[in-house]
């Protein structure tokens, strides 16, 4: 099983360390949201992820997302820095996301209370978590596109991203690679992909009648 800094490299965040084509399935969704929960134990998280986000957003599956946090949360906990991930998604990559955005009902820092109230005080708090009752300092992050791969460098060397423009930021597009990636069992597949059992075995059986025809 990856750890979570092989699977930020997999979906295209640039970080120290080698880096190989994967073979194995690494969620793009369940990623960014393992990520999520572990902002407030490293500093670089959110501005990794909101940089992310500015280059591959477009190609996130959002009901998926909110499936996946959703069985998710129920286990870990709510977590405000997803809402802050929608946040950002909201405004960068599509309106969609908007309506999954909630208002957090206690004042929520980025990084140590006190210390984060006094850089809000030095240098002011990012107006588009504000309102959201989500307290990030100004200076406290750092959107660089260049921390994230290209698209065309991340579609050569993750098939799940790759199939997302192929076949639209859709189910298919995952049960496809799933199916590329040599899973052959449907319920299996639904498994991997969180999609439920239907769409998987007509998906699967489709390939397989092109596949014997071919």
């Amino acid at each position: 099983m990856s750890n979570l800094d092989e699977k930020l490299r997999a979906i295209g965040i640039r970080l120290a360390g080698h880096f190989q084509k994967q073979d194995e399935w690494i969620d793009i969704e369940r990623t960014l949201i393992e990520a999520c929960y572990e902002v407030p134990n490293d500093g670089r998280m959110l501005s990794l992820l909101l940089s992310w986000l500015k280059v591959h957003g477009n190609i996130l599956i959002t009901e998926k997302l909110i499936k996946f946090y959703k069985d998710i949360s129920k286990k870990e906990g709510e977590c405000p820095w997803f809402n802050a991930l929608l946040i950002f998604a909201s405004k960068e990559c599509s309106h969609k996301f908007s309506r999954w955005i909630k208002k957090e009902e206690e004042k929520i820092y980025l990084g140590e209370k006190e210390s984060t109230k006094s850089l809000i005080e030095l240098k002011g708090a990012h107006e588009l978590f504000k309102k959201y009752n989500i307290f990030i300092p100004e200076s406290s992050l750092r959107i660089r596109e260049n921390d994230a791969l290209s698209p065309q460098e991340l579609a050569r060397v993750n098939l799940q991203y790759k199939n997302r423009y192929l076949y639209g930021a859709s189910w298919r597009a995952d049960i496809m690679t799933a199916i590329e990636l040599g899973i052959s069992n449907p319920y299996q597949i639904a498994k991997v992909t969180g999609c439920s059992y239907e769409p998987a075995n007509r998906i699967f059986r489709e390939y397989e009648l092109v596949r014997l025809a071919s």
